[in-house]
């Protein structure tokens, strides 16, 4: 799984910025996940729920937007809320 280690929280910050939804592709958008996993200490299931709402995405355009990776850290997340997901 991949991780990333953050050692100055405002040299990463400077390495993302928000993408217009129209330049968003899975690797975009794995990278906001993280940026807000890591800066708001919340979890990949509520990171995927702001950014769908930040950037007006319909939740079942999600699976088309994140990587296996991704999807094994948001079921951990879902599994920790048990929660079940299809």
């Amino acid at each position: 799984m991949n991780t990333i280690s953050v050692q100055n929280e405002s040299a990463f910050e400077t390495l993302f910025i928000d993408h217009p939804l129209h330049q968003m592709n899975s690797s975009t958008f794995a990278l906001e996940i993280e940026k807000l996993v890591l800066t708001e200490k919340i979890d990949y299931l509520d990171a995927v729920c702001q950014l769908c709402e930040k950037y007006e995405i319909d939740f079942s355009a999600v699976p088309k937007l994140i990587t296996q990776t991704m999807k094994d850290k948001i079921d951990v997340a879902a599994t920790e809320r048990k929660y079940r997901i299809r």
